[in-house]
């Protein structure tokens, strides 16, 4: 199977083929084709083929590769992979450039067998052949037996060409002799310490089911995938990458941003639509995250320009450097790059060389500081990363934007929002309030910290006095959780209630007690928290 079932070979964005496109009434679908898309190492798990129907595809000549979500194979004449239906995979040319001819055969259980092995979790399921793999079966055919299958093949699309008498139960008949072979002749995988169970793979293609169904989500967590499977996010987000070679979060990332290059190549909407259609979380950080995946604006995509023409029409906005113009992007991205892993001391070199070299200053700030800590708090959502490296990446972050703080004010940049945070009287504990700190200032907020033991009183005055959009209240202790109804009821009898947010988190608290209360929000995590009061100080 190609990117497409044209024989084209264009990468496109990633879809889920549906049975109804192809079968249309017949017991199955036939088709050989010439795969001609080079495969590139950096394909992503987003970019292959998910399909609802039992897929055997057969490599009649030529070379190539044979991706799935686990695993990348080298493939030539005769090696066979039956795939279940769910699992992604796609064929690609090898980076010689030799084309694998595949012949495709799509049918669904349901709709051709009886009995077993129509049940998907019967052991005699499709006769067997999954017997010893639930999800995908490789088959070794000798050039003999191959041109046998070949000749079956032919057998098959003839059948469904002429439709002569009793042409559904002869093609059933091939296809039931055929999944008989390939079940003698399966070869089993190799087992190793590091080879994902069955009961993993399974676990991780129902994950990947529900991205592809419900990826226009905004709420779309892996804390939520794992509360409905009824096990922890860290196992999950563990197996998933065992499994699959790359975290969750980036993965979501992938294939959101793919989706919108779909929308915008096909359709006309505007960016806002696209971002909601795709669960992005906002339109600046869609445009981020669509020129670090793809290399220029979605409004340059778009308009089918080349990198070298978006290059050029950014210039004005990324610098006033004399030398090469991708010096500039090459700067920013080893800024991001450097922040991601906590090297405080390079990321402030790095950003002065940027400023020496006349990049503007709110470009540094939006594509190298906050592109990079936005990464960084997507990861330590998924637990892809954990506190440590969030602090090391908050010190870097602060080591650059000490240097760039005067060259943001003479350019009139100013903060995206103002936030004022603080542990609620009574309580000591900062740790938890210093960390949502640093993810708010990880995404441009101005932050007033008021440090711990801080009355309701001082929360509301504080954001009266630095017209703060947003208080944020902190609390460890049950014992002094009940300050935080006393901030809100300040703030109503200070009559700013209806000027302020109130978003409240820690320990003891949750959801329902935020609704009892009246506060506005409540966040589970850092990360959380800050997307929160981006929302909140639009």
């Amino acid at each position: 199977m190609t990117k497409n079932y044209d024989g084209t070979g264009e990468a496109t964005a990633p879809i889920r083929l549906r049975k109804t496109d192809f079968l249309k009434g017949d017991p199955l679908f036939v088709n050989r084709v010439t795969v001609e898309t080079v495969y590139a190492p950096e394909t992503a798990l987003s970019q292959l083929h998910l399909h609802d129907f039992v897929e055997v595809s057969i490599v009649l000549a030529g070379k190539g590769i044979h991706c799935t979500y686990e695993e990348r194979t080298e493939c030539g004449a005769g090696d066979t992979f039956i795939i279940r239906g769910g699992v992604p995979h796609a064929y690609f040319a090898a980076e010689d450039g030799a084309c694998p001819t595949v012949c495709n055969i799509i049918f669904d259980p349901a709709d051709i067998f009886d009995g077993e092995a129509a049940d998907p979790d019967h052991p005699r399921y499709c006769y067997g052949v999954f017997r010893e793999d639930p999800l995908t079966v490789y088959v070794m055919l000798t050039s003999r037996t191959l041109a046998d299958v070949d000749r079956t093949l032919t057998r098959m699309e003839k059948e469904l060409d002429r439709r002569r008498p009793e042409w559904e139960m002869a093609v059933k008949s091939y296809l039931i002799n055929l999944l008989i072979m390939m079940g003698r002749y399966a070869s089993q995988r190799e087992q190793s310490e590091d080879t994902p169970r069955p009961k993993e793979r399974l676990l991780v293609l129902s994950v990947i089911r529900t991205v592809m169904a419900r990826y226009g989500e905004r709420e779309l967590t892996l804390e939520g995938i794992a509360e409905e499977h009824y096990i922890s996010t860290s196992y999950l987000s563990r197996i998933f990458r065992r499994v699959t070679g790359e975290g969750f979060g980036e993965y979501l990332r992938r294939v959101r941003l793919e989706q919108a290059c779909r929308l915008l190549r096909e359709t006309e909407l505007p960016n806002e639509q696209i971002v909601y259609a795709c669960g992005l979380r906002d339109v600046p950080t869609f445009y981020r995250q669509f020129k670090s995946h793809v290399g220029m604006t979605p409004n340059t995509y778009r308009q089918g320009k080349s990198p070298a023409e978006e290059m050029h029409s950014m210039d004005n906005y990324f610098m006033k450097y004399k030398g090469e113009p991708n010096m500039s992007i090459a700067i920013l991205n080893d800024i991001s790059e450097n922040l991601q892993k906590g090297k405080a001391k390079i990321v402030a070199e790095l950003v002065q060389t940027a400023l020496d070299q006349g990049v503007a200053p709110d470009a540094i700030l939006n594509e190298g500081l906050l592109a990079g800590m936005n990464i960084i708090g997507e990861k330590f959502k998924t637990n892809e990363v954990y506190v440590p490296e969030v602090l090391v990446a908050a010190r870097a972050m602060n080591k650059g934007t000490a240097i760039l703080k005067p060259h943001l004010a003479a350019a009139g940049v100013q903060a995206t929002g103002k936030v004022c945070i603080g542990t609620v009287q009574g309580d000591l504990h900062d740790i938890g309030k210093n960390l949502v700190k640093m993810m708010l200032e990880g995404k441009g907020l101005e932050v007033v910290d008021l440090g711990t033991d801080v009355s309701p009183e001082t929360f509301v005055q504080t954001a009266i006095d630095q017209n703060c959009q947003v208080i944020c209240c902190s609390a460890l202790l049950t014992t002094t959780m009940g300050v935080m109804e006393d901030v809100v009821k300040k703030a109503i009898e200070m009559g700013v209630r209806d000027k302020v947010k109130i978003m409240i988190g820690g320990a003891p608290v949750n959801e329902d007690y935020c609704k009892k209360i009246g506060a506005d929000i409540y966040t589970p995590d850092a990360a959380s928290a800050a997307d929160a009061a981006v929302e909140f100080c639009k």
